[in-house]
Parts: structure tokens; C-alpha cells; sequence
């Protein structure tokens, strides 16, 4: 048995070796701030109900909606363009990307928030719900400044310095906001917005540290004169835009609708019941972003044999990972929800059973959106999106007025199945390998 342990882990290329044993600190800081995030929702269930995680879950719809749309894809086109320029020592590119990048989304990300705060009384009319409209009113204001903190971490991620990404991260701001709601839970016991302000706290802190940060470490990269193309620059953000975004109707079409078919406590158990089926996948999507850069630079390198071996030692490593949670959650699905309050179990366990489903077959495929973005494939991993979002709307639309919490995760996991497959397929088609592990090839 040792033996074939050995056998297996020499099987993984260098570079994938050199992955694992470089970023254990910062796969660490993934996996608590996963914890913190299960910490953070467990302290708004169990002091404030189900409704109000309800109402904190949609705005923080509305904050990724609209934070996608800010920052224009202009985040992902940094994380596919800092490791070129680096690879190519063209430092003046990477700091001319960095400054352009921040000069176009924060005065969108602005004008989308002035826009949020000034809807927020017409929306929350049509969730009628009378608590979301001062939620909406603060989640505008902190849009601009996750944006900012966005851009700032993705350059980090670009330049590979996973230890600074990591931890200007969900988790990082998630374990900030749980002290910062503990302590509100003192002064203001009863007030349902401390939960959003305790996430708003936490990304302005974030946000005002990576803005100190980033530029100083760019600077000090290196200096040279070559000439930026804003024009190329854009041109591969905005199909990295309409991706992501595409992606984001896929993940929060449900949570939307179920806010305007049902009351918000229907909400709050829906997004539990995703956040714990996303345990099968949580060591995945940590891996895939330490990884994304190095995918852009073995492209650039033109080592696709490199490339081919990074994914498939990926796709072994989420099956390892993902397939025993996987089988946790289908066997204590009731023990795993009761954790978070009596609320949950009843009407929680099927959506979570349907989402885990989708959740373990997302990490069998592997990488593959990442490494269509990352790879000049960009405009692929939109059309796939496109497809899977359209399906995955309309889905909801058919399913949740008829079965409620159980249409939403019937709808949100065929979807998430299906461009998964798609993706699959556009990687062999590109680069001539299947990304699915093969049990009988290591």
C-alpha cells in the first residue's frame, strides 16, 4: 500500500509537485478561510434565523452581479496577461496593465453602485421584502471597494504570489466579518443588517491593505519601456466579461428567483444548502487558482506536454479530495444541515443531495474553464457559458414556481453538468486530451 502511495505521488510531474509542496501555506489559508466561511454562516443562522441569511444572501447576489459587471472582466485579463509579461520580462506592461485595469472598473463599478443604491426601494418592492431595501443601500456602497480589492488580488495571482492572493480572498474577509458581527451582535443584538455590515467592514479593511500593496510589488518587480495595447487588453477581457458573467446567472439565477417566488427564509435555506454541497469542490476550486496562472505560462512557453500533465495531476487530486465529501453528504445530508439550526433540515436535504450530485461531477472534470480562459480559448468558455446560462434560466423559470427550493438545485445542477461537459469536450477538441481522470492510467 505505501509502496503504491509512493508510485502515485512520483507519477505527478515536477511542476505539479513544485505546486503542492510551494503553496501548502497557501492552500492552508484556503482551507480555514472555507472554515471561516462555515463559521461566519453558522453565527448568522443560528443568532439571527433564516430570513435574514436569506436577505444577506440576496444582497450579496446584487454585490457579485454588479462586481462582475464593474470590473468588466478586466480582473481575468490580468490573471491571463501578468504571467506572459512576466515570462517575457516586460515589466512596464504589467504595471501599465495593472493601472489600466483599476482607471476603467472603478469608475463603472462606481456608477453601477450609484445606480443599485437609487433602485434599491424599487427592488426590494419587487422581492417584497421590507429589510432588503437598506441592504441594497449598503451593498452599493461597498461595491466599489470590492472591486478594488478584486483587481488588486487577481494582479497578485498574476504574478504568482499565491500567498498574497490567498489572502486577499472570501475566506480572509468571511473570518474579519465574524469578529466584526460578534462584536455587533453586542452593541446591536437585534439588527438584521450585521451580517452585511460586518462583511463590509472586512472588505474595506482588505481593500485599503491591497491597494498599499500591490502597486509597491510591481514596482519593484522590475522597470522597462515597452509599449501597452490597451486595445488587445480589452479585447480579451470583454469575452472574459460575458464568461463570467454567464457564469454568474448560472450561480445566482436561483437565489434571485426564489426571493421573488418565496419568502427569504426559502432563500436562506437554498444558499445553505449550496454552501455545503460546495465542500466537494472546495479543494478544487483552491488548487485551480493556484494553478491558473502557470496554465498561461505554459501556453506562452509553448509546452503543451507540460500543460496536458498540470491538468490531469489536478483532476487525480480532486478525486482524492472530492469523492469521499461527496459521499459524506449523501449519507448525513439531515446531520450536516442541523448544524446550522433546526430551520434547515426539513426542507434542505434534497437540494442538498441534487447540488452535491452536480458538485462532485464539477470537480471530476477538472480545470477546464480556467484553462480555456487562461490559454487564449477565452472566447470558447464564453459560448459555453452563454449556453449553460440560457438552459440554466430558463430551467428556473419552468421548475422553481412548481417545486420550489428542489427546482432551483434540479435546474442549477443539470446546468453546472452540462457546461462541465462541454468544456470537456472543448478541451479535446483544442488540445487533443480528455480532462476526466482515467483510473486505469496512473
Amino acid at each position: 500500500m505505501i509502496r503504491q502511495a509512493i508510485n502515485f505521488i512520483k507519477g505527478f510531474s515536477p511542476e505539479f509537485v513544485k505546486l503542492l509542496t510551494g503553496s501548502g501555506v497557501v492552500f492552508g489559508v484556503k482551507l480555514l478561510g472555507a472554515l471561516a466561511g462555515y463559521l461566519f454562516t453558522y453565527l448568522i443562522t443560528t443568532s439571527y434565523g433564516a430570513e435574514t441569511f436569506g436577505v444577506f444572501e440576496l444582497c450579496l447576489t446584487f454585490m457579485t452581479i454588479f462586481g462582475v459587471l464593474g470590473r468588466l472582466g478586466l480582473d481575468g485579463a490580468l490573471v491571463r496577461f501578468i504571467p506572459e509579461y512576466k515570462e517575457k520580462k516586460e515589466w512596464g506592461n504589467m504595471q501599465a496593465a495593472y493601472k489600466h485595469a483599476l482607471k476603467v472598473a472603478l469608475p463603472v463599478s462606481t456608477a453601477l453602485a450609484v445606480i443599485l443604491f437609487f433602485t434599491s426601494d424599487f427592488l426590494a418592492g419587487l422581492f417584497e421584502s421590507s429589510h432588503l431595501s437598506l441592504g441594497l443601500k449598503i451593498t452599493a456602497v461597498i461595491i466599489p471597494i470590492s472591486t478594488w480589492m478584486g483587481l488588486n488580488a487577481e494582479a497578485f495571482r498574476g504574478m504568482k504570489n499565491m500567498k498574497a492572493y490567498s489572502f486577499f480572498q472570501r475566506g480572509t474577509v468571511v473570518l474579519i466579518a465574524s469578529g466584526v458581527i460578534l462584536a455587533l451582535g453586542v452593541a446591536y443584538p437585534a439588527w438584521e443588517q450585521n451580517p452585511l455590515i460586518s462583511f463590509g467592514v472586512a472588505i474595506g479593511l482588505l481593500a485599503l491593505i491591497a491597494g498599499l500593496k500591490t502597486p509597491k510589488r510591481l514596482v519593484s518587480m522590475g522597470s522597462s519601456t515597452s509599449k501597452f495595447n490597451s486595445l488587445d487588453f480589452l479585447l480579451v477581457a470583454l469575452p472574459m466579461l460575458i464568461s463570467t458573467s454567464m457564469f454568474m446567472v448560472m450561480n445566482w439565477t436561483d437565489t434571485i428567483m426564489i426571493g421573488v417566488y418565496m419568502e427569504e427564509s426559502q432563500v436562506g435555506i437554498y444558499r445553505l444548502a449550496f454552501k455545503v454541497a460546495a465542500l466537494v469542490t472546495f479543494a478544487q476550486f483552491a488548487i485551480n487558482s493556484i494553478a491558473a496562472p502557470m496554465f498561461s505560462s505554459f501556453k506562452a512557453k509553448g509546452d503543451m506536454l507540460g500543460l496536458r500533465k498540470m491538468v490531469s495531476n489536478i483532476g487525480y487530486l480532486n478525486v482524492l479530495i472530492s469523492v469521499p465529501i461527496f459521499i459524506i453528504i449523501m449519507i448525513f445530508p439531515e446531520l450536516l444541515l442541523e448544524i446550522f439550526g433546526d430551520d434547515f433540515k426539513k426542507d434542505g436535504v434534497k437540494p442538498l443531495r441534487i447540488l452535491a450530485v452536480a458538485s462532485v461531477i464539477n470537480a471530476l472534470c477538472g480545470p477546464v474553464m480556467y484553462l480555456l480562459n487562461m490559454t487564449g480559448k477565452e472566447k470558447s468558455a464564453r459560448n459555453i457559458m452563454l449556453v449553460a446560462s440560457v438552459l440554466n434560466l430558463v430551467l428556473n423559470l419552468c421548475l422553481i414556481p412548481h417545486y420550489r427550493v428542489n427546482g432551483a438545485a434540479t435546474a442549477t445542477a443539470l446546468s453546472t453538468i452540462i457546461w462541465n461537459l462541454l468544456a470537456v469536450i472543448a478541451v479535446k477538441k483544442e488540445y487533443g486530451f480528455i480532462s476526466i481522470p482515467n483510473p486505469f492510467s496512473k
